[in-house]
């Protein structure tokens, strides 16, 4: 078989998983027409100018077989006195279910009702060249330009790069994953002439690159300066499409996309799940490399709210970490049961026995109080010590395990400690290598996950 036949005969068996079927269609269908007559009617009831609109993938028909959702849109006029909270209201007390108001750029109402998610989203109408005024106005719009400019034929493209994505890891633009959107995943399947090979076969063009659909446009890259890549919304010429592509996750979609081309799998699309056997448990036993956790309980926050403010503590805890030396690798947080873990693996178990201290230039006078502080201290080992025009001096430093630096950086809140997260000392728990493996040794997905983050290899390369 070549390795074109390969790719056909992988992309239909993916297909036949991940395709919508008959049944799927019809009981989505039957529930949007359900929930928009009760939303026609709470508008009427209130004299309520508005139109409602089918989004998301489903309108498009870019829709994965298993997600079950319903996004639909209740556009209010441009100059509406109405606010969005005041038009939730009305909704949430017109339709019985049990709804969850959210937040992320845009009020919107959630609830899950026959197994289905139903997203309920006002908005107002949009018009290029207008201000917006809300996060999620220009929505009604992508699927618009989606459903005039995808060739024919090209749906079922969507879903398997969607798919290869979240395979991968990359696919999702929540904070939590800083990856690539579905609407950004419809428009490099236009961008690519309507092939999800195509797309993998130009992944490496996507770094730094410019892309905008309207012809002879010139990129104002000023506006995206701090972009890994640029895509212009088709609908809104001031917007950056792959704003949430961070460099990392770009190239882990770039690196998956190279590998598949070399050596195509159903494993880029669906990992194999990892059995840990007594040799894999024995192989992290074994690591050379430090882990620790840090458990804590889990608010009740948005998503984009909770990880965001997860994000900010795992970045700022790595720096502390690098800062002292002790080579950390990874700081990465898992929500499950309630319970945020917050893990974090180094090279070295503890901070160096021998550290430097830099004093002053050779030519400044804060010298004089550097020599006099260090000349005699029996905790230098070396110096003090003219070393490229500055004085410095090579101390004797009882280490600091990781454990207890991880404590001395919360009680001394010498690191981002967000509000949200109840990360006090006497909150948390913090636990390291061997007592962590017994910890995890009853739930195979946290024992699983520990044991690829120890491993550091992408789940396509995972033969064990």
């Amino acid at each position: 078989m070549t390795l074109e036949e390969r790719y056909q005969q992988i992309q239909l068996d993916v297909l036949k998983k991940i395709r919508p079927t008959k049944e799927e269609r019809e009981i989505l269908e039957s529930k949007f027409a359900e929930i928009s007559s009760k939303i026609k009617k709470i508008l009427q009831g209130g004299n309520i100018q508005a139109k409602i609109e089918l989004a998301g993938s489903l309108s498009r028909d870019t829709w994965i077989s298993g997600n079950m959702d319903i996004d639909i849109f209740v556009i209010l006029p441009y100059d509406s006195a109405l606010s969005p909270e005041d038009l939730l209201k009305e909704i949430k007390k017109g339709i019985k279910l049990d709804w969850i108001k959210k937040h992320a750029k845009h009020p919107y109402l959630y609830a899950e009702t026959d197994g289905i998610v139903i997203e309920i989203l006002p908005s107002y109408e949009f018009k290029p060249g207008r201000e917006i005024r809300s996060a999620v106005d220009r929505s009604p719009r992508h699927k618009q330009f989606i459903k005039q400019s995808l060739p024919v034929g090209s749906n079922d493209e969507v879903r398997l790069l969607k798919q290869f994505m979240k395979g991968t890891e990359t696919y999702g633009a929540e904070i939590k994953v800083h990856g690539f959107s579905g609407y950004l995943v419809e428009l490099l399947i236009i961008y690519n002439d309507g092939k999800f090979l195509n797309v993998l076969k130009n992944a490496n063009q996507l770094i730094d690159a410019e892309i905008a659909f309207q012809k002879d446009f010139v990129i104002d890259t000023k506006k995206f300066k701090d972009d890994t890549f640029i895509m212009i919304d088709p609908t809104d010429e001031n917007r950056n499409v792959a704003s949430a592509v961070k460099e990392q996750t770009l190239s882990n979609f770039i690196a998956a996309a190279q590998n598949y081309l070399k050596n195509p799998s159903k494993d880029f699309f669906f990992p194999k799940q990892i059995e840990i056997t007594k040799q894999n448990l024995q192989m992290m036993k074994d690591s050379t490399l430090n882990i620790c956790a840090i458990f804590h309980k889990e608010p009740k926050l948005a998503d984009d709210i909770l990880w965001g403010q997860l994000r900010r503590f795992e970045k700022s805890l790595f720096k502390y970490l690098d800062k002292n030396r002790i080579e950390p690798i990874k700081v990465d947080s898992i929500v499950s049961n309630n319970e945020i873990i917050t893990l974090i693996l180094t090279q070295k178990q503890h901070t160096p026995y021998l550290q430097w201290s830099d004093g002053p230039p050779v030519n400044n006078d804060a010298q004089w109080e550097f020599l006099n502080k260090y000349s005699r201290r029996e905790d230098v080992v070396f110096g003090p010590a003219i070393i490229k025009n500055r004085w410095k001096v090579l101390l004797s430093k009882k280490p600091n395990y990781l454990e207890d630096l991880i404590r001395l950086a919360i009680k001394g809140k010498t690191i981002a400690l967000p509000s949200h997260l109840d990360l006090k000392l006497k909150s948390i728990e913090i636990m390291c290598k061997e007592d962590l493996f017994d910890r995890f040794s009853e739930n195979r997905a946290r024992l699983s996950y520990l044991y690829k983050l120890l491993l550091g290899k992408p789940s396509y390369l995972i033969t064990e």
